[in-house]
């Protein structure tokens, strides 16, 4: 009897330590694959599934994801964070291939932030004739000065009015108007300058679509989930 008391203590032992070891292994190897998919190096996974060991078959509570400085597409984000309720995961290439695949989920919540400098540095570095973008971004809207080079010819400096607007996957700057000089004029940049496109969702390992677009104080605020409207 005493002999058995024992081997059950350390198994119920074992079950306590496997219910704090399990989210912390886990999550880890979550936020790696994360890691992988956002190109972040500050990211952080917290996982959750009672009993723990149920994570093993890739089934979770839920799990939130942490991530600074994480690019998607050809844009950072100074921080993006999702909460994910009710996720199974492929767990053979979790461990495998150290990827996230999900394989279903019930809902997706996610919160990304774009900072007027890396606006800024994203318009310099994609947009074909600018040069020199300052991109201002106050309540409701932003603004972008810039030099715009009408190839060999001339380069002029103009600014753009617009906003941050989601259609459905992809994320875009509108411009409302185009001045020269501090004078609305035509859009001489055509198509390059009335819309820039900025991120597609699709390249995040789980499906959202855009739900909302703030902009104030320096910053976008991008709102996304899975629910349908």
């Amino acid at each position: 009897m005493k002999r058995l008391a024992v081997i059950t203590l350390i198994i119920l032992a074992l079950a306590v330590a496997g219910e704090f070891a399990m989210p912390w292994l886990v999550g880890s190897l979550v936020a790696r694959g994360m890691g992988g998919a956002t190109g972040s190096d500050d990211i952080t996974a917290e996982v959750a599934k009672r009993p723990a060991i149920l994570m093993l078959d890739g089934r979770f509570d839920s799990i939130v994801i942490r991530a600074r400085d994480a690019r998607i597409d050809k844009i950072t984000f100074a921080q993006l964070d999702a909460a994910l309720q009710d996720v199974a995961l492929d767990m053979p290439v979790l461990l495998g291939q150290r990827r996230v695949a999900v394989k279903t989920v019930r809902d997706i919540d996610l919160t990304a932030v774009i900072t007027q400098e890396e606006l800024s540095r994203y318009i310099n570095q994609t947009v074909k004739g600018i040069k020199n973008a300052q991109v201002a971004i106050g309540s409701g809207a932003v603004k972008v000065s810039a030099n715009f080079a009408l190839g060999q010819i001339a380069s002029l400096a103009i600014a753009l009015d617009g906003k941050i607007v989601g259609d459905g996957y992809r994320i875009k700057f509108v411009t409302d108007r185009f001045l020269i000089n501090n004078t609305a004029v035509g859009n001489i940049g055509g198509a390059v300058l009335t819309e820039i496109p900025l991120v597609d969702l699709r390249k995040l390992p789980f499906g959202v679509k855009t739900r909302q677009v703030t902009m104030d104080n320096g910053r976008i605020t991008i709102m996304a989930d899975n629910r349908t409207p």
